[in-house]
């Protein structure tokens, strides 16, 4: 309204927000000791019992401080849209629960880690490629990035989250087995086994790239919606995985079952190295290999695709039925979660990794995932 555009373009508005914002912990009466009664003491009299918990009396409060910009079109009488947006989060003083020696009598303190940093951007592309009086096809995509960062440390912090100063937050570190500079695997000449190597960052346990397609079909009183999404760039170290690779249940275990599994490298004196690990043994070898590289039993590439749902739904038409006073009736078929249409991980759902706390990335030993499917009425009077 303000500004003569040309014609194909039916909207445009421009945005910019800051914002900044204050938070506490979870749970209240985090800065003083605590103390409970609990039954089962001396002829069941009530003891004090103290928290796991160290208090904090110098916690501060975080602050979040936020800038926004974004833009937003629409071309063609409203058939094609986009919108982006810019966005730049840091948070100084948050509150994390870290651990601490258990010879302290507590096994977790509440600390204020420092500054993390947030940036990423938005994108929402929607379109109606067909609409005609019997027939729309109305389609979105959206995607998402963000780049999570630390940027300072509280003292005595080295890292947080998994991760140090420059480093993003839940960033997932472990051991692998020990190379030399050709790349050959070590061995101790002695056990037979290979030699684990120094901790390394295996990659971040929150995926930073999102994505979603929507696309929605009516034709008359029917209409047609599927959601396909997918998460890409995290990974997640399984413990079920790590459990069924012990047990000779991965099909990465079925080498050497029939003659024995022979294993060849260097020593390490550098001398070249090779045995023949016998079938009755195999179960100690890969079991010791599942303890000492979980990298390369229990760690995979977490991206995924999904068709997400599906809903097919009907619009009643109640004209036919007036005197039940109904403004609207839908009946839709409605499934969730109904496939993985890419992923590289075979023994679970990649989903089924925590997703809240310091212990993103982490899967433990889940059960397989549920499949919705059901049937909804809807009736507005």
């Amino acid at each position: 309204d303000a500004l003569r555009l040309p014609a194909s373009i039916s909207f445009a508005k421009v945005r910019a927000s800051w914002a900044q914002v204050g938070g506490a912990t979870v749970d209240p009466y985090q800065i003083n000791q605590l103390y409970t009664f609990e039954q089962g003491g001396h002829i069941g009299r009530p003891v004090e019992n103290s928290s796991a918990a160290l208090s904090n009396p110098n916690l501060r409060p975080l602050t979040s401080t936020t800038y926004e910009g974004g833009i937003e079109l629409q071309f063609f009488k409203n058939r094609l849209g986009l919108d982006l947006t810019l966005y730049s989060r840091k948070t100084t003083d948050d509150i994390l629960s870290t651990s601490i020696a258990a010879s302290s009598g507590y096994t977790t303190a509440l600390l204020n880690v420092g500054e993390l940093s947030n940036k990423g951007i938005e994108l929402l592309l929607t379109g109606t490629p067909v609409k005609s009086s019997a027939f729309t096809w109305d389609v979105s995509y959206n995607m998402a990035y963000n780049k999570s960062e630390i940027l300072k440390l509280a003292p005595g912090l080295s890292s947080v989250g998994g991760a140090g100063v420059g480093r993003p937050y839940n960033t997932l570190r472990g051991r692998t087995y020990l190379t030399n500079a050709k790349g050959e695997t070590v061995f101790n000449k002695i056990s037979g086994y290979q030699v684990q190597g120094p901790e390394i960052e295996y990659g971040q346990g929150v995926p930073p790239y999102t994505m979603g397609l929507t696309n929605n079909f009516k034709y008359k009183s029917f209409s047609l919606n599927i959601l396909i999404d997918g998460k890409f760039g995290n990974i997640v170290q399984s413990g079920l995985s790590r459990y069924i690779y012990r047990f000779g249940l991965s099909k990465n275990t079925l080498p050497g079952r029939e003659t024995g599994l022979t294993v060849s490298g260097v020593d390490q004196t550098g001398a070249p190295f090779t045995k023949t690990w016998p079938v009755d043994q195999l179960d100690t070898y890969y079991n010791n290999q599942a303890s000492l590289s979980p990298l390369t039993t229990s760690v995979f590439d977490g991206s995924f695709v999904k068709l997400r749902s599906l809903v097919l739904s009907y619009r009643i038409p109640v004209k036919k039925i007036q005197f039940l006073k109904i403004q609207s009736a839908d009946i839709a078929f409605v499934a969730r979660n109904l496939a993985i249409l890419y992923s590289q991980i075979t023994d679970f759902d990649p989903e089924s990794a925590y997703t809240v706390g310091n212990n993103q990335g982490q899967s433990s030993n889940t059960i397989p995932r549920t499949r919705d499917i059901g049937l909804n009425l809807m009736i507005k009077f």
